[in-house]
């Protein structure tokens, strides 16, 4: 007996079949179907625009990150070859040049009463600065590990420079060698003006890296070239494609961002520079009594004849400016949201007030070790060249 003949011969007399009860049932399920399958296409159309909206928002957020990273090692750099400029090259060089007992030897007092070495003479006169923990007599100490280099001229001579200058600081006269070192020092005229001229070359060299870096970083900064390219390499936008001279604009002129945070100079960021420079020293007169007099530069040395402003002594940025960097620049990134099937209007509902649109905002820092301590400055004083970028979201 087959499973239908035993259906039909339980079935109740006179009731329908149950096999014939059952059939019917099969139609009952398009009625939920023509429920879920619609609500599942919704929610398949939904996942699909929400990862379109997403993945845009991602790309437009990667696009700024490198965009605002790559600007800023413009400021990085720039703050740390300041810093070496001030300190480290110079330290460096006239502790090589004339610490005792090479290559120089030493000078010895009118008196007799022992010696002195040029090194010491020359950064007592307040000609360049020293590690405030050099060792007489032994090489340049490394600093490498240190993270606050304590470099500084000798305060009691050049006081202009104690602490980090707000405005210009130009010195009309600087003595290279006092007339008090010129009296107490026998020092022979000749060997002061090999003083001088190794002093004015070493430094009108720093100027000129010091002027020839500046000069490149406002041409970086002048329209933000690489904001823009590596924004526009990124995103890759239809604005940018249309306008590449306005791509990032948002960014740019952000309140708080790079266009209101420019160094320029004479405002923010200054060089020093002194006019001109005296020296003292004995010329000696042969056989004749006295054997030598007090001679010095009549005029001084005019140092704008070499270049208009002087010869360069040191590079500055105001602390507030360099406070500002620490703490760190504001970027939003506007951007346009594509369209989507349920015809939502994103670039309206999810504007921001800084662009009028929907964007994404990154932080862009340089800090260096005296961010909390010193303000984020370690320009000067305590050159310290370790400022790094930092990307904040």
């Amino acid at each position: 007996m087959d499973a239908r003949s035993a259906i039909k011969k339980t079935a109740r007399p006179g009731a329908p079949g149950l096999w014939r009860s059952v059939s019917p049932r099969r139609g009952q399920i398009l009625v939920p179907t023509l429920f879920i399958l619609p609500s599942l296409l919704l929610f398949v159309y939904l996942l699909f625009e929400t990862t379109k909206l997403s993945r845009e928002k991602i790309r437009q957020q990667f696009a700024v990150d490198s965009a605002a990273f790559i600007q800023m090692g413009d400021y990085t750099n720039l703050l740390n070859r300041t810093a070496y400029v001030n300190g480290a090259f110079p330290y460096r060089i006239f502790k090589e040049a004339y610490e005792c007992p090479n290559p120089e030897t030493p000078l010895h007092n009118a008196d007799g009463s022992g010696t002195i070495c040029p090194y010491d003479m020359l950064y007592a006169a307040g000609a360049f600065p020293k590690s405030k923990d050099d060792v007489k007599g032994a090489p340049p100490e490394s600093l490498d590990k240190r993270t606050k280099w304590e470099i500084a001229f000798d305060d009691t001579v050049r006081p202009e420079f104690t602490g980090n200058p707000s405005s210009k600081q130009d010195r009309p006269v600087l003595e290279l060698i006092t007339q008090d070192q010129g009296v107490k020092i026998m020092l022979e005229w000749g060997t002061a003006i090999g003083y001088y001229k190794f002093y004015s070359q070493v430094y009108s060299l720093l100027g000129n890296v010091e002027k020839s870096q500046f000069t490149v970083f406002e041409r970086l900064t002048e329209s933000f070239n690489f904001f823009r390219k590596s924004y526009y390499l990124n995103a890759n936008t239809p604005d940018c494609v249309s306008n590449p001279q306005t791509c990032g604009n948002d960014g740019i002129f952000s309140g708080g961002g790079f266009d209101a945070n420019r160094l320029v100079e004479g405002q923010n960021f200054f060089m020093h520079y002194t006019q001109k420079i005296m020296f003292y020293a004995k010329v000696f007169t042969g056989g004749t009594l006295p054997p030598y007099y007090l001679g010095k530069t009549n005029p001084p040395m005019d140092m704008t004849s070499m270049d208009p402003a002087g010869l360069f002594q040191l590079a500055t940025i105001t602390d507030d400016r360099l406070d500002k960097f620490g703490r760190g620049l504001d970027v939003f990134q506007g951007w346009d949201a594509p369209s989507n099937f349920f015809n939502i209007n994103f670039n309206t509902i999810a504007r921001c007030n800084e662009t009028g649109r929907p964007c994404v905002h990154a932080m862009v820092t340089s800090q260096c070790p005296q961010l909390t301590t010193a303000g984020n400055n370690c320009v000067w004083p305590n050159p310290t060249p370790k400022y790094q970028t930092r990307l904040y979201p």
